[in-house]
C-alpha cells in the first residue's frame, strides 16, 4: 500500500484489509509514501497499532499484529538511525520497520538525480476494461506520475519503437545502446514540452476523481 492519507487510510482502507485479509492469514505491509521519513512512519505505525493492535514483548516495546512498515523513500544510515530512535521513543519495536536499499546507501546516484522514475500509469484487467493510473503525493508534489499509454516520440510526425512488449529474443549491447542515445539525442530540439495540453487535462481529471474518492 503506497499511502499518502493516513486519515482516509486509518478510516476507511485499513479496517478493511483488516477484516478481509488478516483475519483470513494475510499480512499487511504499509509503504508510507514522499515527506519527512520519521513523521510518515510513525503515523504508519500509529495507524496499524489503532487498527491492528499490538503485543509488548518482553523488552517493553509494541509488535503490531498482522501488519508492518517499509521505508523506502531517501533511505541512508543517518536517516535509517533516526527513524529508529523515534520509533523506539514512542514505544514501538524495530521489528514493525523494514527498509528498501536505493542509491542513497551506494553511490548517491539515484531515481532523482534525473528526476526519473517508472510508475504504473495503465492498466488492463482480465475482463478487458482499461484504466489510467497516476499517483499525487500529498507531501511531495514534486513526485506526480502522469497517466495514461506512453511511447517515445523523435517529433510530431513519428515515434522511434526500441523495445515493444513480449519476449526479448536477444538484448543489444551496451554500446549498441549507448550510440542509439546519442544518435536519438542529437534529434530532439534544446527544449521541449513533453506534457500536452490534452495530458494536462488528462492528469486534473484524474486528481479531481482521487480527491472524490477519497471525499466519500
Amino acid at each position: 500500500m503506497d499511502s499518502y492519507d493516513y486519515t482516509n487510510a486509518l478510516n476507511k482502507i485499513l479496517p478493511s484489509i483488516a477484516t478481509q485479509k488478516v483475519e483470513k492469514g494475510g499480512f499487511m505491509v504499509l509503504r508510507p509514501d514522499s515527506g519527512d521519513q520519521v513523521e510518515v512512519v510513525l503515523m504508519a505505525l500509529r495507524a496499524a497499532d489503532k487498527v491492528f493492535g499490538s503485543d509488548v514483548n518482553k523488552k517493553g516495546y509494541k509488535i503490531i499484529r498482522g501488519c508492518s512498515v517499509i521505508q523506502g523513500d531517501a533511505v541512508t544510515i543517518e536517516s535509517m538511525k533516526k527513524i529508529l530512535h523515534a520509533a523506539k521513543e514512542a514505544g514501538y519495536s524495530a521489528k514493525n520497520i523494514a527498509f528498501g536499499m536505493g542509491g542513497g546507501l551506494l553511490q548517491k546516484l539515484n531515481r532523482d538525480t534525473m528526476s526519473f522514475a517508472t510508475k504504473l500509469c495503465h492498466i488492463t484487467y482480465a475482463d478487458g476494461s482499461r484504466r489510467d493510473i497516476m499517483k499525487s503525493p500529498k507531501t511531495e508534489t514534486g513526485k506526480i506520475s502522469l497517466p495514461g499509454e506512453f511511447v517515445v516520440k523523435r517529433n510530431e510526425h513519428g515515434r522511434v519503437v526500441v523495445y515493444d512488449h513480449g519476449k526479448v529474443i536477444e538484448w543489444d549491447d551496451f554500446n549498441t545502446i549507448r550510440e542509439r542515445a546519442a544518435k536519438e539525442w542529437s534529434c530532439l530540439p534544446r527544449s521541449y514540452d513533453n506534457i500536452s495540453p490534452e495530458l494536462r487535462e488528462k492528469i486534473s481529471k484524474c486528481i479531481k476523481e482521487i480527491k472524490s474518492k477519497l471525499e466519500e
